[in-house]
């Protein structure tokens, strides 16, 4: 296991992660320090409602991508039974 500083709202955190996985808590690091910077109001919250305000607003986006995501399968499932009705009149 790797020990990895990790540097949250000018806090610096010492972190295990396994072999590999340095550069997605680099990422991550750097997306909670960014919707730091973009609510800047979070940063006169207390450390553990900041963390709790920083994952809602992460579950919030997660949770829009989602339904964003099931959309576009629906329009793809669409599409694709389309093709195949498509197909099937072409063959005939």
């Amino acid at each position: 296991m790797t020990i990895l500083k990790v540097i949250i709202d000018k806090v610096t955190y010492d972190v295990e992660c396994g072999e590999g996985e340095e550069e997605y808590l680099r990422e991550a690091e750097k997306l909670l320090n960014l919707k730091i910077d973009e609510n800047s109001h979070l940063r006169t919250l207390s450390q553990s409602k900041k963390f709790l305000m920083l994952s809602l607003l992460l579950a919030s986006e997660i949770n829009l991508q989602n339904n964003i995501n099931k959309d576009n399968n629906k329009e793809y499932e669409k599409i694709q039974k389309e093709l195949t009705e498509l197909e099937e009149v072409l063959q005939k």
